[in-house]
């Protein structure tokens, strides 16, 4: 079946083009090439995604480097798994790879790869949603390559593995079944249901690293209502290898709601906001446990020690209390935006205070500095900071315009 008239309605003009010069520039070497997994999977189910991976049977990081000299683009390229990004001038990107296979030492480990056909290459990927690709070429663009039945499974809403030791040969397959079963609406197929349940309760995790574990653990928190996933990890006994002590309870889910409700921002880390929500019921020793088994950035775990170790003191103190905003600013100062909202959904008494920090009091510019107050006459020193301090206090509590700032500074401290 072709779905280039699908592409064309479906994708940005300029997404549609970029596919057509793909599929030129494969001509031009003889290669085929295809967009594959996830981009294919979503524009049969109508989401957006413009994520294209592109598979190329033959020498892809040849090809990523004629589509990119084509383009004025640039490569970054990994020549173990035969892998490439297309870097193009407006940014865009374009994962290229050699249509390969995987083999596996041991469960867990990462692969050892061998130059394939596309058949070949989509048989090693996790699901049938996943293992469809579509054709670039001039002459065959838009036909869709689903030797797995994917386009079958996404009509029956179903998540469903392509082979039996699709789990045992990585088991991080089983958080991104999950994943995709609640962020679609779907089922996971019940003998694919009975293989995840089998791998878990035979803790197979304990082969993989913790970075990897991370890696789908944030995936999941990512997602827009990340809940029903992590009931769903619950409901197959999986929460445990994240903590065993984490409870999936109503309160987790009106935690996470609260932390939705505050919209998003892209500046914020929202999974790491619903990782603090997530391990908010452990102890601080056990959220050290947590951050050294997934091997946490060390923005993460700043993050989750500063909830634990200053937060709970730091609402106390803006709970349902009145403050002068310098107030306010001194005791939340420094404090990263994914702590404050997390303590504005952990407590709405503090929110409004937190609200007018991060939405004024740290935007606020400082009307007196340093060469001011050298032209002023006083002399650098400690009490400089003195001066600033006070001054941008009372700045932050009403003081207007730099006239009123120096005579403040000149009334408060007298030459």
């Amino acid at each position: 079946m072709n779905y280039e008239r699908l592409t064309r309605k479906q994708l940005p003009k300029r997404v549609y083009q970029l596919l057509k010069r793909i599929g030129n520039t494969g001509d031009e070497m003889g290669l085929s090439v295809f967009v594959v997994g996830g981009f294919v999977r979503d524009l049969l189910i109508g989401s957006p995604n413009l994520d294209a991976d592109v598979v190329v049977e033959g020498d892809g990081i040849a090809f990523a480097h004629a589509f990119a000299e084509n383009e004025g683009g640039q490569v970054k390229r990994h020549r173990r798994f035969g892998t490439a990004v297309v870097v193009l001038p407006d940014g865009f990107k374009v994962d290229v790879a050699t249509a390969r296979t995987e083999t596996y030492a041991h469960p867990g480990a990462l692969p050892s790869v061998n130059p394939a056909s596309i058949k070949e290459d989509l048989r090693r990927r996790d699901f049938t949603i996943n293992a469809m690709a579509m054709a670039l070429n001039e002459d065959r663009f838009g036909e869709l390559v689903d030797f797995f039945d994917g386009k079958a499974d996404i009509l029956s809403e179903s998540v469903k593995v392509l082979h039996d030791l699709s789990f045992v040969d990585d088991p991080t397959r089983i958080f991104r079944a999950v994943r995709f079963e609640q962020r679609y609406g779907f089922s996971i197929e019940p003998h694919t249901a009975e293989l995840l349940q089998r791998a878990g309760s035979e803790d197979c995790f304990k082969t993989i690293s913790g970075q990897r574990l991370r890696n789908e653990i944030l995936l999941i928190l990512k997602e827009e209502n990340p809940f029903p996933a992590i009931r769903r990890l619950a409901n197959f006994d999986l929460v445990k290898y994240i903590h065993p002590r984490i409870c999936v309870s109503d309160e987790l889910a009106e935690l996470l709601d609260r932390i939705r409700d505050m919209g998003w921002c892209p500046n914020w880390d929202m999974a790491l906001i619903s990782l603090i929500a997530l391990l908010d019921q452990l102890s601080a020793d056990e959220a050290v446990d947590v951050s050294e088994r997934l091997a946490l950035r060390k923005r993460h775990t700043e993050a989750l020690s500063l909830c634990k170790m200053r937060l709970p003191d730091i609402l106390q103190r803006l709970d349902g209390i009145n403050l002068q905003p310098s107030e306010v600013y001194r005791i939340l100062k420094g404090l990263p935006v994914e702590v404050l909202r997390f303590g504005m959904a952990k407590c709405q008494g503090a929110s409004d205070n937190i609200l007018l920090y991060l939405t004024r009091l740290r935007k606020v510019r400082r009307l007196v500095n340093g060469n001011d107050l050298r032209r002023l006459g006083y002399s650098e020193g400690p009490l400089y900071t003195q001066i600033l301090d006070e001054t941008f206090a009372a700045q932050l509590d009403g003081l207007r315009g730099k006239s009123q700032a120096i005579q403040f500074v000149t009334d408060r401290f007298p030459l």
